[in-house]
């Protein structure tokens, strides 16, 4: 997925520091830092689907133990 979004989220000053400074360490913009972490932090999306796909099972499963 090649497609680009702004977000806006809010990060604490040190971790903004330590963005800016890996930025400059790499000549890279803040984006593109920004987005290799976040890429390398979040699961992929098979990852999310499988554990969207298992809580929704468990979810299922704990209603019939309900009645």
């Amino acid at each position: 997925m090649n497609t680009r979004v702004k977000i806006t989220p809010r990060i604490t000053v040190p971790v903004a520091r330590r963005l800016r400074l890996a930025a400059s360490l790499r000549s890279s913009s803040l984006s593109a830092v920004v987005n290799d972490v976040l890429d390398k932090a979040l699961p992929s999306f098979d990852e999310i689907r499988a554990q969207l796909a298992a809580s929704a099972a468990g979810e299922e499963g704990s209603g019939a133990d309900s009645r």
